[in-house]
């Protein structure tokens, strides 16, 4: 049987599989959601840790104990002063973690660009942005200039050349670059809280955990021109214990893909 991993190579080398539809998976702290952008969502699962930070590894990178097609996640808290990360094994099946290292500061989400791996520091005002080594210790901060304590979601667009962040406090999407400040793309629509966003197949998508009701998060994509964001799936039933994000192909693309299956094995 081949891997999630497999399937997410093979996807992200077909352009037809951009007409498909997209699993969303989403974490409220220990709880994994699975939906799709076509307003499904299931009952969630129990994950062994409160998580957040989903990322996709893309093709032609790896970091320690993950390698390209690997799902990772960050803790949601420390433990003795350090933010456990995990890789993410069966994510689509019977979901396991399993620990491939820790950071010295709570990571809201990641991304990975340009050869290096970067991560949205989730408490530091203002925003701060690290790129982080393979390891995931910290090689260099950059200040965003956003007046926020600690952002959400980070993603990156290869083709416009060009972060983009989220910032909460005035409910808006921003455009980022390393050593300048951020720049406002537009409102989001709604207010909202904890976020993370993942570029995929040149879409701009998201998990947006709003202001109110705060147990209600929304699924779905942005504008990057305009900052809109338009919802595709809700969840209801979210308690605000950390949100992470990521989008894979959905079993729709089996067809394209020869069959490959969408689960991932537990490593032995």
């Amino acid at each position: 049987m081949k891997s999630l991993a497999a399937l997410i190579l093979a996807a992200s080398l077909s352009a037809a599989c951009s007409a498909e539809v997209v699993q969303f998976l989403a974490t409220d702290g220990d709880r994994l959601y699975r939906g799709d952008s076509t307003g499904n969502v299931d009952p969630f699962v129990t994950l062994s840790a409160g998580i957040q930070s989903l990322t996709r590894v893309p093709l032609g990178y790896s970091v320690f104990g993950a390698s390209a097609g690997d799902l990772i996640a960050t803790a949601h808290s420390a433990v003795g002063g350090a933010w456990a990360v995990y890789r993410v094994d069966d994510a689509l099946g019977n979901p396991t973690l399993t620990q491939i290292g820790s950071s010295s500061f709570g990571i809201g989400s990641i991304a990975f660009a340009n050869g290096q791996v970067y991560a949205v520091n989730d408490s530091a005002n203002p925003l701060r942005v690290a790129r982080l080594n393979t390891d995931f210790s910290t090689a260099e901060t950059f200040s965003t200039g956003l007046s926020i304590s600690g952002g959400g979601g980070i993603a990156y667009d290869d083709a416009a050349g060009r972060f983009y962040l989220t910032d909460y406090t005035n409910n808006r999407l921003m455009a980022w670059n390393p050593g300048g400040n951020a720049t406002v793309i537009g409102p989001v629509g709604f207010g909202f809280q904890n976020n993370g966003l993942e570029f995929f197949h040149d879409v701009l998508y998201g998990a947006l955990r709003l202001d109110s009701p705060g147990s209600r998060m929304r699924l779905g994509y942005f504008d990057t021109a305009t900052g809109a964001f338009t919802t595709q799936a809700t969840i209801d039933g979210i308690l605000g214990n950390g949100t992470g994000f990521v989008t894979v192909p959905a079993p729709g693309t089996l067809g394209l893909l020869g069959g490959v299956l969408v689960v991932r094995r537990r490593r032995r």
